[in-house]
Order: structure tokens, then sequence, then C-alpha cells
């Protein structure tokens, strides 16, 4: 079936600036997409500083102050170290969709020290510059065709949470990071589904088949942003690739997380259903 006119899609923030990209914007480690559906805007996640977010929105003509909702994707600072300098910006209340549990305390042992890498600020300070949070406990529609997932089910045998990222317990001890805040966005059209993910920590395919059981779509169109691919064991690596080829999905455009590596793999394999993304970047979904 084919596209109506739909939401436009624009990475504000990523990892890479193409060379094709217009002229001053700046790459940082982190990201974050602007979604214009005609009538309202959303922003998904804020990269890591909010410097790159204002300068990139403002070279490419996009007026942050008139978002309608901020959604973020996970916890990770290089998703919302963002949020303060926006909300500064801003200067108004804002609706912001997260998960129950985004303020949770999370940490890196991917160094010789582990790192403090969760929102790095406080819920009190957000709030006291505007931000409005709306702690989601399950699947929800922010709009015709377009929904957040909730704690994303397993589907698979492969897709393992990188075991060096970890959250601490009640008890004081750090464990192995389960991801329940991980939310991506998914997106109808007509018959077809497209998916927008941060990192996909909880993994991109077991997000796309709980996207196909929530929207109802059998046939895949684009799937962008973050796959987290690049710090996955080679197996899953393998099999994310070839679970991708039986999805047939029209568009595949991994950035951020995925790593040069995997998104040179990613092109070498699925061939002409892969775009080369970044800061920029537009995609009509």
């Amino acid at each position: 079936m084919s596209r109506k006119a739909g939401i436009q899609i624009t990475i504000l923030v990523d990892n890479t600036v193409l060379s094709s990209s217009p002229a001053n914007l700046i790459a940082e480690h982190g990201f974050s997409a602007l979604i214009e559906t005609g009538k309202e805007t959303f922003l998904y996640d804020t990269g890591s500083s909010g410097f790159a977010l204002l300068n990139n929105a403002h070279r490419l003509k996009k007026d942050l102050k008139k978002i309608d909702a901020i959604i973020l994707s996970h916890n990770h600072s290089d998703h919302t170290g963002g949020l303060l300098t926006l909300l500064d910006y801003m200067r108004r209340d804002i609706k912001i969709y997260a998960h129950h549990n985004i303020f949770k305390k999370t940490f890196s042992s991917k160094t010789k020290k582990t790192t403090f890498i969760c929102i790095p600020f406080a819920k009190e300070m957000l709030e006291s510059l505007g931000a409005n949070f709306v702690f989601l406990d399950s699947q929800t529609k922010i709009k015709e065709n377009i929904f957040l997932s909730y704690q994303i089910e397993t589907s698979n045998d492969f897709e393992i949470t990188d075991q060096k990222l970890l959250k601490l317990e009640k008890d004081g001890n750090l464990v192995p990071d389960t991801f329940e805040e991980d939310m991506s966005i998914y997106f109808k059209n007509n018959d077809l589904l497209s998916v927008l993910t941060g990192c996909a920590h909880k993994g991109i395919i077991n997000i796309i088949e709980q996207g196909k059981k929530l929207t109802g779509s059998s046939k895949l169109d684009a799937i962008i942003g973050g796959s987290h691919l690049g710090p996955a064991p080679k197996e899953q690596q393998d099999k994310t690739i070839e679970a991708l080829k039986a999805l047939d999905p029209e568009r595949v455009a991994f950035v951020h997380c995925t790593g040069l590596q995997m998104i040179s793999r990613c092109a070498s394999e699925l061939k002409d259903k892969f775009i080369f993304s970044g800061v920029g970047s537009t995609f009509e979904v």
C-alpha cells in the first residue's frame, strides 16, 4: 500500500554531519529528532548539551519555541542533556512524555571508572523551568497514527541489553540495566509502519515486532534512529541484520549508537534499502 502525504522527521542532533548538509551544522555524541505533522510539532530527545540542538535547529530554520511536547526515549545524558538549555530557551511550560521510571540512576562500566550517565538534572530543577512531566505506564497514542511504545517485550532469543550499562537498585547494588523506560515512536500511514528509535536498547527487532502488534500494520516503511548495534556482540549483530532482511523495510536509516563500522556493514548488506543519515537528514513517514 502506498503512503499518503505524511509526517516529516528531521534529525537535529547526531554524531555525524553529512558533507551534503547545510553549512554550520554541529555534530555531537547524542540524538534528537523533530517531528512535524503539519498541525503539531514534537521533539524526540535533546542531545547531550543543548548547544548543538539550538544551533542546528536555527540553521535548519526549525523554531523550537513552537514545539507542542517533548518525548524522551530513555534517561541517558546523550539524549536528555539538552533539556535544561532547551527549557531555558523556550521560557514556557512544556509537556514532556516519559516512562514513569525515567529518573532512575544509571551508570556505564565501559571504562575503568564507572561513570554516571542518567539525566544530569534534578526533576525539580527542570520543573522550575516549565517541564510538565507526563509519566506513562502504558502504550500511548499522542495523535492519530502516532504511538509511543511502553516496556518492550522480548520477541527473540538474540537481542540482549548491553551488560556494561548499569542501574542502581534500591539495595545500593549496580546491576545490568533492563531498560524498561526505553521508548520508541511508531507512525502508521495506511498499512505502513515506521519506527523512530533513540538507542533501541531493548533491541530493534523487539521494538519493530511490538510496533506491528500495537498498530496492526503488516508492512514496514522506515526504521530511523539509533540501533545500539555498534556495541552489540557479533552474533547479535549478525542475527539482527538477517532479521531486518526478512522484515524487508523500505528504508533503514541507522545513526548515533549504531557506530560507523556497523553503519557501513548495514549499508553493504541492506543495499538500496539503507540511507546514510546525520544532522539535517529528513524523512517523510
